[in-house]
């Protein structure tokens, strides 16, 4: 057990929120969201190898208890978006569901949303076009590595 890592506690969770600036908030929640995404197709591939292959008992409990393990952690992860939601509402801002109206539309053209790996950048840009200021975390288009180099050292605070 020593050589696993605990997750945070929602209170916990909660609280450290509460210092990040909203582009940060709504990169949180891209982030988390494509974690979602990508368990819920673990456990569609889990799923399917222990329908069709799976040759023994014990295997298929093994895999059962991965696959349940797996929804457990999209529960918290589910729980994680609303305390983010709370939390930006709690500024008195307006909630912006940008994956949500993504996904809409792609299910009703019949694509599956996909899962998206930029660290929240899109979700931190479109966070700050809605409330009047730039992107705070990320490099943009038009940075280098070097142009973020000091922005990376000076930053402190919490990594959730």
């Amino acid at each position: 057990m020593s050589g696993e890592s605990l997750p945070i506690a929602p209170a916990a969770f909660a609280e450290a929120i509460k210092e990040l600036t909203l582009p940060v908030l709504y990169a949180k929640v891209s982030e988390i969201r494509n974690s979602i995404a990508h368990l819920h197709r673990s456990n569609l591939e889990l799923r399917t190898f222990v329908d069709e292959s799976c040759e023994t008992e014990s295997d298929r409990r093994e895999l059962e208890s991965y696959i349940l393990e797996n929804e457990g952690v999209l529960v918290s992860m589910t729980e994680r978006i609303a305390l983010l939601k709370a939390e930006v509402e709690a500024r008195g801002q307006q909630w912006i569901e940008l994956e949500d109206d993504n996904k809409e539309q792609q299910e009703s053209n019949g694509d599956p949303a996909p899962a998206v790996n930029n660290g929240g950048e899109d979700a931190a840009a479109a966070a700050a076009a809605h409330m009047g200021g730039a992107p705070q975390s990320g490099a943009t288009s038009t940075e280098t590595p070097s142009d973020n180099t000091q922005t990376d050292q000076d930053q402190e605070g919490v990594y959730l």
